[in-house]
């Protein structure tokens, strides 16, 4: 069954059939009769951004909360505007959706040498830039919308990564025959390729005396997390995360061993293992601590999203959640006991803060359905490893690892999960990056609680190279005068700027009472660090810039 609808209005309806319900942005000359059409649908929202960069990354932080996100730029400087943000988005499978106005068809068919383009009368440069960060690019037209259109959300949902589609601004209003049914995602029974895979898991597993699943993060992205602890309860196999996969098992889980690299127990059972199994593993830097844990001198079975490895036999087409369950043939030993934890430390009330003091305070003041958007650097680092409560969601860009992410992801998660409590632990260099998007959070009367570290620069970078140099410095603001500037109003901030441990105490106490936003600006040493910020920053200097590397004196 067809009818007959609007370009324009056809992509909303497949964007509402994924269940989006907003679409970040800036208006530009090309994309402005299709954001008429946003405007007229009441099932979707507009966010209108400070830049298209800041844009792409709430569309990232609002895809991590559980919708789709989606991203409006114009062609060209708004598109390349983006990129950043789309490529950090590939990297750390987000299924994020790009959609830019493009110059009318019929110019682009002529090549008419139109502003936003290179004067060179070529239009197909921008989908060449985008080629190596999208699973998916391509432009509408009208003989191809419907199955351009499908096939690009649907392969955004499949593979994990963003997609890319140009619609002219000619077209967004012309009427084309579109199907009636929604649109569906199935994949394809891998029931035959899924049994094969787990006699062949089941085998491995029988003869393995100390077994040891690590579980990286495209397998959360996946939700495979479920059917991941089940099989470890069902077959007594411990398992560990990879450090961009942090905050995704259960920490109380009798089976769950931490952080790899990061937990002790981890670490020991990764050197003790006789038979590894992964999910979704890519070997990095950041998974294997400097490539320095080995994943290739022992037996080493491999589940992805479309194949199970083992040795050199490969079975292509398996669905990972009906491998788990078919396996079978091992009986469970006793769970280990579990790990006894401190509770959090409070800092003493009259000491300077450190990053440590406040860490621990930190994990202290947090709630099991919480969201915590953690910044890229020393905020990401010192949060991976805290003990936190379970239900409490992790937001951090760890691999992509780009400055000012942590902002405007804060607004499209927050709008995302609006009846959670949002907190952001952010650093003042990178905060500076994005901060205009405060103004954004502030008009929508969003009430996250802001955490600003400030020590005057980049502590990330002082520990890898120039611990005093001018280099890593930044401004000074005057943070907690920058709501006000942006017209929030009085009664609806509670602002805070600490020093101390009994200040820091005071400030969380107040922030747990309040509905308001919170800012709260947290005065640290230039130079305190922790000892794995330190112990990191070495290994990145000697790693990056060899034998003859600089001296990083950070006594």
């Amino acid at each position: 069954m067809s009818t007959h609808q609007r370009i324009g209005e056809f992509l909303l309806r497949r964007l509402r059939d994924i269940g989006t319900t907003h679409v970040f942005g800036v208006p530009g000359d090309y994309n402005m009769s299709f954001l008429e059409q946003i405007e007229a649908d009441p099932d979707l929202s507009w966010v209108g951004t400070c830049n298209e960069l800041n844009a792409a990354y709430a569309a990232d932080g609002h895809a991590r909360g559980g919708r789709p996100g989606v991203l409006l730029t114009t062609y060209g400087v708004g598109c390349l505007s983006a990129l950043n943000g789309v490529a950090g988005a590939y990297c750390e499978h987000i299924p994020l959706i790009h959609l830019s106005g493009s110059p009318p068809l019929h110019a682009t068919r002529d090549g008419l040498r139109l502003h936003h383009s290179l004067l060179d009368g070529g239009y197909r440069n921008v989908h060449r830039a985008f080629a190596e960060f999208t699973a998916y690019t391509e432009t509408i037209t009208p003989h191809t919308a419907v199955e351009v259109i499908d096939h690009a959300l649907l392969t955004a949902l499949r593979t994990r990564r963003p997609v890319r589609l140009e619609l002219p601004s000619d077209l967004s209003h012309v009427e084309i025959a579109v199907p009636t049914t929604s649109l569906e995602l199935v994949f394809p029974d891998g029931s035959t390729a899924s049994e094969e895979a787990a006699a062949v898991l089941s085998e491995a597993l029988a003869g393995a005396r100390t077994p040891l699943l690590v579980i990286d993060l495209p397998a959360v992205r996946r939700g495979l997390m479920p059917a991941l602890d089940a099989f470890c309860a069902a077959h007594g196999v411990p398992y560990t995360c990879t450090v961009p996969a942090a905050h995704t098992a259960d920490p109380d889980a009798s089976r769950y061993l931490g952080l790899l690299p990061g937990s002790e127990r981890a670490q020991q059972a990764f050197r003790d293992a006789d038979l590894l199994i992964s999910c979704d593993l890519t070997e990095t830097d950041v998974t294997t601590a400097g490539f320095t844990l080995d994943y290739r001198s022992r037996p080493h079975v491999r589940l992805s999203a479309d194949a199970v490895a083992s040795g050199t036999q490969v079975f292509y087409g398996t669905d990972t959640a009906d491998v788990l369950a078919a396996v079978s043939g091992r009986t469970p030993a006793p769970a280990p006991p579990a790990p006894t934890t401190a509770p959090p430390v409070a800092p003493s009330p009259d000491e300077p803060l450190t990053q440590r003091s406040f860490f621990d305070a930190l994990a202290g003041f947090l709630r099991p359905d919480d969201v915590l958007v953690a910044e890229t650097g020393t905020s990401g680092q010192n949060t991976s490893g805290l003990r936190l409560p379970h239900g409490l969601r992790y937001v951090n860009q760890t691999s992509w690892g780009s400055i000012g992410y942590a902002l405007p992801a804060l607004l499209g998660a927050a709008l995302a999960a609006p009846q959670r409590r949002h907190v952001l632990c952010v650093g003042d260099g990178s905060f500076q990056v994005t901060a205009q998007e405060l103004s954004t959070i502030l008009r929508l009367e969003l009430t996250p609680v802001i955490l600003l570290l400030d020590n005057g620069g980049y502590t990330i970078e002082r520990a890898i190279m120039g611990v005093r140099s001018p280099y890593n410095d930044v401004a000074a603001w005057r943070y907690t005068e920058l709501p006000r500037a942006f017209g929030a109003d009085e009664d609806a901030l509670l602002l805070r700027s600490c020093r101390t441990g009994a200040e820091l105490s005071a400030a969380f106490d107040a922030a747990a009472a309040s509905q308001r936003f919170t800012l709260i600006q947290v005065h640290l040493d230039p130079l305190d660090m922790t000892p794995a910020t330190a112990g990191v920053g070495e290994m990145t200097r000697v790693f990056d810039y060899g034998v003859r590397a600089p001296a990083n004196p950070l006594g």
